[in-house]
């Protein structure tokens, strides 16, 4: 099983999403943001996902995400944000592969890396 990476500044938050992927049988690495994520992403071929939050302190999400487009383009990405999508889209930004709002519920998680994790198969 590949693995996913979940980044967030906000601990509680990242460790409820890695906790809720490991009860499904993800393996998961976790990031505190999105330059320890792309070193993650480097050095571990085998991440099949990366979800992230978008407002991080030093690297954020989006610049993770265009970053990533450029070393890993097939590596799919969902951002996680109290923004919409029609609100990240009408900035110009490297699609990711889905937008998550927070809060969000497990199932709603779940359904978005099964449905990018998907379409990257």
């Amino acid at each position: 099983m590949r693995s996913i990476i979940v980044v967030d500044d906000d601990v509680a938050v990242r460790r409820i999403a890695a906790r809720i992927l490991v009860e499904e049988g993800f393996f998961v690495l976790e990031a505190e943001d999105g330059d320890e994520a792309m070193r993650l992403a480097e050095a571990n071929r085998e991440v099949g996902l990366v979800v992230s939050d978008i407002v991080m302190p030093r690297v954020n999400g989006i610049e993770l995400l265009e970053r990533l487009s450029r070393t890993r383009p097939t590596l799919p990405v969902v951002l996680m944000s109290g923004y919409s999508s029609q609100e990240l889209m009408g900035r110009a930004l490297v699609a990711p592969c889905g937008v998550l709002k927070k809060p969000f519920a497990p199932e709603e998680l779940l359904d978005e890396v099964r449905r990018c994790l998907a379409t990257a198969a």
